[in-house]
């Protein structure tokens, strides 16, 4: 699902596109109304619906939906039958479970050609089998229905009439993320994906209905006065992702070829106010084509590429990724960009859990700074994700996992799913040992669980596989931790060499009391910049770098790479060379710090691979190991009040020095 905004006007939209200089204004708008929107939207359904699936819907895996629905773009009222196959997987099962909204009235319904009576306690219908059926069975329920959905409109309300602006009626839905059942008698599993699917969906003449999959037929001559398209997907596909959205549409296809491949895809779009929509956007939409061939790129080809990828365009304040043929209200190259990637975060592979949702929402959000860097610029890239930085760092206790799932509300929650999220996804990239191990750990993933379902500990361990070391930290800290890091710095230099000390505390202590985190520093002169990582692991830590000009200011995280938070103003301490107990810093000198220290010593400026000894008064051997590039740590959380020594042994170095632990 994307982002919840207001729609853009024609104007404002095409200064957007072609002003760099109101890219910052622009995006800001985009974010304001976008929250206006969210707030608005959640409000609406969230409290009435706490959707909770009956366990006996978990004794049959659904495999093939035949919905032969009558619709119209005046309404919401719609009728038809809907047929679903599945098979049995417990080892015996008596009675069909299905939801279906109260206000949809039930006329008759078959499992397996015959009649049966349908009971219900409020959503839960219930159908008694005449007799059981065993695990393997296949069996088809065929659901006679009428009726019209819950009032409201728009997101989490399964169905919604609307009129546009220039006055032409709509129909359209939206099932994320537990109201399919509004509009049609589901199984709302997000694990349970269905097989295939076969669409009917007849409609007045003049209108047309668009949905997932290939459109195989259009029959304007079995009803006069009507059509009906159908529709037909052999993708697997989750409930939530089924659509039809019926208006006086216009269809608009393209074909994208491949780069490097003979093969192509159909782009297939269903516009409405043709005369007035496409001067002012039809260029975006072309540009769809570019999108799918630049993702495909970086994540593998698109992934329903046999079949299509559309838009439906309704007055949906936002997107939804409705598989294969997106339904869209807002014309922005950006919502397009983030509902394109859906089809591989989110439908390729859905998230295993409701926790997960950052899976899908806050890659989808990733992918918008992927956009504005590829195909505006790269400064562009930067400003969306500082402002998503700045709206996350708003909630100062908020978490990636969503453990409250009760409601839309939580799991579509924009600053810590989307936003915090997207920025996950930013420092795995950041701490990636190459970018391209970054995507090629993203395609791991998504090819092994192609088509399923897949969690964030199941992310963890390819990401630890193809970047070569344990990221459980990380994931344990940024994902089911609240809050960030916030910092407050000093800095020093005496030569060559830049001393950086760092000092974390975070927003949300009760939770996580330290982040272990890169870190992105600019040391800034007269003449010259550079860049460097800073990988903090303590809450007070001291850094030292090597550069020659001569430094007159530093800049915390400058193309916020990371999340977190500065406190204060960055300044040059000049006592840092003396006052956290460093040995005089000197080039080639061997730098020990802090010392005295509450927790762990850090060696600097050691040749790769010296000894290292800690010992306590006694000589009694403590730890062992060897250097490493950058700093080396010396492990002494836990220690006692004390003094201990540290032996260095190398080719350069063979002194002692006294450590004060307190």
């Amino acid at each position: 699902m994307g982002p919840f905004v207001a729609k853009i006007t024609g104007n404002k939209y095409t200064i957007f596109m072609n002003n760099n200089k109101n890219i910052f204004f622009l995006l800001f708008l985009t974010l304001f109304f976008c929250s206006l929107a969210a707030n608005a939207e959640k409000k609406h359904r969230v409290a009435a619906k706490t959707t909770q699936a009956d366990p006996g819907e978990e004794n049959y895996d659904m495999k093939y939906l035949r919905f032969n629905l009558h619709a119209t773009d005046t309404t919401d009222y719609l009728w038809g039958d809907v047929s679903t196959t599945a098979q049995v997987v417990v080892p015996s099962m008596s009675s069909y479970i299905f939801e279906l909204d109260t206000l949809m009235i039930i006329d008759s319904a078959k499992v397996n050609g015959t009649l049966l009576p349908v009971t219900h306690v409020g959503f839960i219908r219930t159908i008694t089998l005449p007799s059981a059926l065993v695990a393997g069975t296949y069996f088809t329920a065929q659901i006679y229905y009428h009726g019209a959905p819950p009032p409201g409109g728009g997101f989490f309300n399964g169905l919604t009439h609307a009129i546009s602006s220039h006055g032409t009626h709509m129909l359209y839905s939206v099932s994320d993320p537990w109201v399919a059942l509004d509009w049609w008698p589901a199984k709302q599993s997000a694990t349970d994906k269905i097989d295939s699917v076969d669409m009917f969906i007849t409609v007045p003449s003049g209108r047309a209905d668009g949905s997932n999959g290939v459109l195989v037929n259009v029959d304007t001559t079995s009803a006069p006065g009507f059509s009906t398209y159908h529709w037909q997907t052999h993708y697997p596909i989750d409930y939530y992702l089924i659509s039809i959205a019926v208006s006086r549409y216009s269809e608009y296809k393209s074909w994208l070829h491949f780069t490097g491949s003979s093969d192509s895809m159909l782009i297939q779009n269903f516009f409405l106010d043709t005369a007035t929509f496409n001067p002012l956007y039809k260029a975006n939409f072309d540009s769809i084509g570019l999108f799918i061939d630049y993702f495909s790129s970086l994540y593998g080809r698109y992934p329903f590429w046999q079949e299509k990828f559309g838009v439906c365009y309704t007055n949906l304040p936002g997107g939804m990724e409705h598989q294969t043929m997106i339904t869209l209200g807002t014309p922005s190259t950006e919502v397009i960009a983030h509902e394109l990637m859906h089809q591989w975060f989110g439908d390729y592979v859905t998230y295993a859990t409701w926790g997960d949702m950052w899976l899908s929402e806050g890659f989808a959000t990733f992918a918008e700074q992927l956009f504005y860097d590829h195909f505006w610029s790269p400064a562009a890239g930067k400003a969306h994700r500082k402002l998503l930085l700045n709206s996350l760092l708003g909630v100062p206790c908020g978490e990636v996992y969503v453990t409250d799932t009760s409601g839309a509300s939580t799991l579509f929650y924009q600053p810590t799913v989307y936003y915090k999220g997207q920025g996950v996804a930013t420092m795995l990239r950041y701490l990636a040992p190459t970018d391209s191990a970054f995507f090629l750990t993203m395609r791991t993933y998504l090819q092994r669980y192609s088509f399923g379902n897949a969690s964030t500990a199941n992310l963890n361990a390819i990401v630890d596989s193809i970047y070569g070391y344990s990221l459980d930290s990380f994931f344990h800290q940024w994902i089911y931790g609240k809050g960030y890091p916030i910092y407050s710095i000093k800095w020093d230099q005496v030569g060559s060499n830049v001393i950086v000390k760092l000092i974390q505390t975070t927003s949300c202590p009760a939770s996580t009391k330290l982040f272990y985190t890169p870190v992105e520093l600019q040391l800034h002169s007269a003449t010259a910049d550079t860049f460097v990582q800073a990988y903090n692991t303590l809450d007070t830590q001291v850094f030292v770098f090597n550069w020659a000009a001569s430094m007159d200011s530093l800049i915390l995280n400058p193309d916020a790479l990371t999340i977190c938070k500065k406190l204060g103003v960055i300044k040059q301490d000049t006592t840092l060379r003396y006052s956290v107990g460093m040995v005089t810093v000197k080039p080639g000198k061997v730098l020990v710090f802090p010392n005295p220290s509450k927790n762990n010593w850090q060696v600097s400026q050691l040749p790769d691979d010296t000894g290292l000894i800690l010992s306590d008064v006694n000589g009694r051997i403590i730890w062992k190991g060897r250097s490493n590039k950058g700093n080396t740590i010396i492990p002494g959380e836990g220690l006692p009040a004390g003094n201990y020594y540290l032996k260095i042994s190398g080719a350069e170095y063979n002194e002692n020095i006294k450590l004060i632990h307190w």
